[in-house]
């Protein structure tokens, strides 16, 4: 099976160490404390915006599309390293294939939890034209949000039950410049169609870092994959500048899930075609309802820097 594997803000605590120096750069995880030191210090520097159309950060078609082929057909090769061009490998086409069942796992999930995926899920079938729902077992999408005390007997029974994607939670574990990760799974090498996903987030991580945690590792698990520094308005960058899902990243969903472009497809193939998709969306049309072949606008209200 081909795995892919994303990371949201793999920069936070390595520049949070020297700014806030909390000592939260040893082998445990860090504290809810510094979590929630470093989203004010990031907040207060401008980062961690939550527009969904800034006004600031305009873009073309061909913008769209070239960032289209950076998320969607690149992954990072090294996901302890700052994403770019210098840290990126090809790769075809992948988008997540069938019906989606996304499971709850952990007992750091609360009612705020449920609702704030509940909604992104939402908007997720409606950009994408998936089948998406909550099952109380079995799901093909899981979503964990652990305690400490948990994590040792929720890892073994990962590796029982789902070894394939068990290895990324042992790795986030011991990896504290993760606020997060999600690692996907495809049914064969090379088809590109994604059946089975797991994000991992800690319940030290809260507020606007967990949801953050929620949009880009969901996101991601679903095909767009990678993070690029030129990439922008997006969460698609390390820079962190944007916390939440931005319509410019809602385009690159509807583009990936529109039906002319197919699993498996390389750049030389896809990007022909994504380009056409952008310039129809940038000409009027804000998306398509991949299951129905339509297009379907979602309107939003523009707002400034700092909502």
């Amino acid at each position: 099976m081909l795995s892919f594997l994303s990371s949201a803000a793999r920069s936070w605590i390595a520049a949070a160490c020297g700014v806030l120096l909390l000592g939260a750069c040893a082998a445990e995880r860090p504290s809810a404390i510094y979590y929630a030191a470093y989203e004010a210090e990031m907040r207060a520097a401008g980062h961690l915006r939550t527009d969904v159309a800034p006004v600031d950060a305009s873009y073309t078609s061909e913008d769209l599309a070239q960032n289209f082929f950076r998320v969607a057909l690149h992954h990072e090769t090294d996901i302890s390293r700052v994403a770019g061009e210098d840290n990126w490998t090809p790769n075809r086409l992948s988008r997540w294939e069938g019906p989606l069942n996304y499971q709850l796992l952990g007992t750091a999930i609360t009612d705020w939890d449920r609702a704030r995926i509940r909604a992104l899920m939402a908007r997720v079938a409606h950009l994408t034209g998936l089948t998406v729902r909550e099952v109380p077992k079995g799901g093909n999408f899981l979503i964990a949000v652990t305690v400490p005390g948990e994590r040792d007997t929720f890892e073994r029974e990962l590796h029982r039950e789902e070894p394939v994607l068990a290895g990324i939670f042992s790795i986030w574990r011991r990896s504290p410049q993760m606020f997060c990760v999600a690692r996907t799974t495809t049914r064969r090498k090379f088809t590109g169609s994604i059946n089975r996903a797991l994000v991992v987030i800690g319940s030290e991580t809260r507020g606007l870092n967990r949801e953050a945690c929620y949009h880009e590792e969901i996101i991601q698990a679903l095909g767009l994959h990678n993070d690029h520094p030129l990439v922008r308005p997006s969460i698609f960058n390390d820079d962190d500048e944007f916390a939440l899902l931005t319509e410019h990243d809602e385009r690159l969903l509807r583009m990936l899930f529109d039906p002319r472009l197919a699993p498996g497809m390389p750049a030389s193939e896809a990007m022909p075609i994504a380009r056409q998709i952008s310039s129809e969306i940038m000409n009027g049309a804000t998306g398509v309802n991949a299951a129905r072949g339509q297009w379907s606008p979602v309107p939003h209200t523009k707002s400034k820097k700092g909502n």
